[in-house]
């Protein structure tokens, strides 16, 4: 993963968390159970829930797990109607990393919840930039006519183009940010020229997936979600399948996001 202050690493973190959301709310409004609420929004969309920027509490640490937690309570001008609870486990056993992550609605109502991890890698190890593959399984793509990462339509099949079945190289001058849907939880990453190789494991509730490949940037992101984007006005539209969950008072939202680092002599 990139190191923050590298000089080609023009981010601020090599990876975040997206909570109570994953990716966009088109224009910051959306509407639940007849009730229409609206997100303060810098840029044209609210974007990635609102916990990237803020601190969190330690809980608990030894030499291999680090437990952390955040109350949006103790928060100012928190963004969004409803207040949470949200939990993250890091845990490094071996050659393998593993984060779970927990929301707890402490609302006296429903509240709409989706959440996520947004890692970036880097695009090269050792040896050609271009030298970086990519393969996971997913059912199909949101369309993204507009080109505003806002769904355009419901998902549709993949054309060849966008199906990383198969291993496929990512290509540093290939503008990719897409959202899948039906994804498997698997897949792997695999730099050649680094005989390395990192496999996903997902928990099925990360029923997405979000490739952001910049052109011409020395990283890119596979990102494991619950969520489509803009997946709470799709839910109000009657997706049911757009990931975005109704998680009632005192109930949770948990997913896991699994990395193993596999050396291929």
């Amino acid at each position: 993963m990139p190191t923050v202050g590298d000089p080609l690493y023009d981010r601020d973190s090599s990876c975040f968390l997206m909570v109570p959301y994953s990716n966009r709310i088109e224009n910051g409004e959306f509407s639940f159970q007849g009730k229409t609420y609206r997100l303060d929004h810098p840029e044209a969309h609210a974007i990635h829930g609102d916990v990237r920027h803020r601190p969190w509490a330690l809980v608990e640490t030894t030499t291999e797990r680090a437990l952390l937690e955040l109350d949006s309570r103790q928060h100012d001008r928190m963004n969004w109607p409803w207040p949470f609870v949200v939990r993250v486990e890091y845990l490094v056993s071996g050659s393998t990393f593993v984060s779970n992550l927990t929301l707890l609605n402490i609302a006296h109502e429903p509240m709409p919840a989706g959440l996520g991890w947004h890692p970036f890698f880097n695009r090269r190890l050792t040896g050609r930039i271009n030298d970086v593959r990519l393969c996971f399984k997913t059912d199909n793509i949101y369309p993204d006519a507009n080109q505003n990462r806002i769904p355009s339509g419901p998902p549709r099949a993949l054309i060849p183009d966008e199906d990383f079945s198969s291993q496929k190289m990512l290509l540093d001058d290939r503008e990719i940010d897409a959202c899948y849907r039906g994804y498997d939880g698997g897949g792997y990453i695999y730099w050649p020229a680094a005989r390395l190789r990192i496999d996903f494991d997902c928990s099925p509730s990360c029923s997405h997936l979000i490739v952001f490949n910049p052109p011409s940037r020395s990283y890119f992101a596979v990102e494991p979600v619950t969520n489509a984007n803009n997946g709470v006005n799709l839910l109000a539209a009657g997706d049911t399948d757009c990931g975005l969950k109704v998680v009632e008072p005192g109930e949770r939202l948990e997913a896991r996001f699994q990395l193993s680092v596999v050396r291929n002599e």
